[in-house]
């Protein structure tokens, strides 16, 4: 392996799980977090240090002494050849605003997880100078910060990428296995790696379907024991055709519900489904949600569902039941999350026919 200069951005559990594991793979390490949320990490700022405790083999475990914790986006970015952004979907436009005009195009930054992060940071740069831009569809780690300056990682997941523009990935692929990760597989493009995130059409069926158990405060709530019922493995999988039926306008075969319940591809009953979730020995233990604005429902509509159905409205795909879905998550949560979450406008697709969509993000040029 190869040593190379990281930032790390981000103050969250992934974030400091992913400055750890980078210091301890023996990188230049520097780690950022906005300096109005750095009180949430003050620790770290202290001591420059991230102790993180694994508790599976192979998880990330030790001491890591960073190279500098800083607040100063420029001086974070300065130098660094990988920029990581960890963060939720919500902050990738902050830190895009943040990041324009302190990099340059000979460096790369890889969004975890992206969710279209790609295409809503170079929506945000413009015609500024901007590097290359990587979506990884995964965080790396299963982590949880334990105490201040302490994160648990209970293991590493499996991870796959996709670059913008689709043609960097011959420059830069080798690097960041070397550097980071053994990623699975390379998207064909960020909107195929968008439309392949599992979580709006695994955790939508359960989530609506029970709300009424959710918000309940007489019922400790378990999705997969309480709530993974066969009507919610219906909705699960219609969500999940009309996701496919984006991908297949666009030429991509998507398959993520697939790949993740271990089930036939584009061949899986509602039956298998259920299995794959209700009495899954890692899944049925975890707990929750018992809050309506709990990550699987604030997260997932807006930062899945919408722009599901917002691209799939530029390309002419119809999809009634996501737009259903979100409906009623606006009436649960008394949010307009079309005008909240993101769209295709945020993306910079709108306007475009499908075969100008696909040349862009191969090429990064409209």
């Amino acid at each position: 392996m190869i040593s190379r200069k990281i930032a790390v951005l981000g103050g969250g559990n992934g974030a400091h799980c992913m400055a750890a594991d980078m210091k301890l793979k023996g990188h230049t390490v520097k780690m950022f977090e906005f300096p109005e949320y750095k009180h949430n990490m003050q620790k770290v700022f202290d001591t420059q240090t991230v102790i993180a405790k694994g508790k599976t083999p192979g998880a990330v475990d030790g001491v890591a002494k960073l190279d500098l914790v800083t607040d100063d986006i420029a001086e974070a970015v300065k130098d660094a050849e990988i920029i990581l952004l960890v963060t939720p979907a919500f902050a990738h436009e902050h830190y895009a605003e943040a990041l324009k005009g302190h990099v340059k195009k000979e460096q790369i930054i890889v969004t975890f997880p992206g969710a279209f992060a790609a295409l809503v940071i170079k929506k945000v740069f413009g015609d500024a100078e901007c590097p290359v831009l990587a979506d990884a569809n995964n965080l790396p780690y299963d982590a949880r910060i334990l105490e201040p300056g302490v994160v648990t990682c209970f293991g590493r997941t499996n991870m796959n990428i996709a670059y913008f523009p689709a043609d960097a990935k011959e420059q830069w692929h080798d690097i960041l296995v070397d550097a980071l990760f053994p990623f699975q597989r390379v998207y064909e493009s960020v909107l195929e790696s968008g439309l392949s995130i599992v979580n709006p059409a695994w955790h939508t069926g359960p989530c609506l379907f029970n709300v009424s158990r959710i918000e309940s405060p007489e019922v400790n709530f378990y999705l997969y024991q309480h709530g993974w019922t066969p009507s919610a493995c219906k909705l699960n999988m219609v969500l999940d055709n009309e996701r496919k039926a984006i991908g297949d306008e666009l030429g991509y075969n998507l398959h993520p519900m697939e790949d993740f319940g271990g089930m036939p591809e584009r061949a899986y009953t509602w039956e298998q489904l259920y299995m794959a979730g209700h009495g899954d020995i890692a899944l049925t233990p975890i707990s929750g949600p018992n809050d309506l604005f709990n990550r699987y429902l604030t997260e997932d509509c807006p930062y899945g569902l919408v722009p599901w159905a917002s691209v799939a409205e530029v390309l002419g795909v119809p999809t009634p039941m996501t737009n259903s879905c979100i409906d009623i998550y606006n009436v649960i949560h008394e949010k307009d999350w079309r005008a909240e979450g993101l769209t295709a406008d945020d993306m910079g697709l709108v306007g475009m026919t499908r075969d100008e969509i696909i040349k862009y993000v191969k090429t990064g040029e409209k």
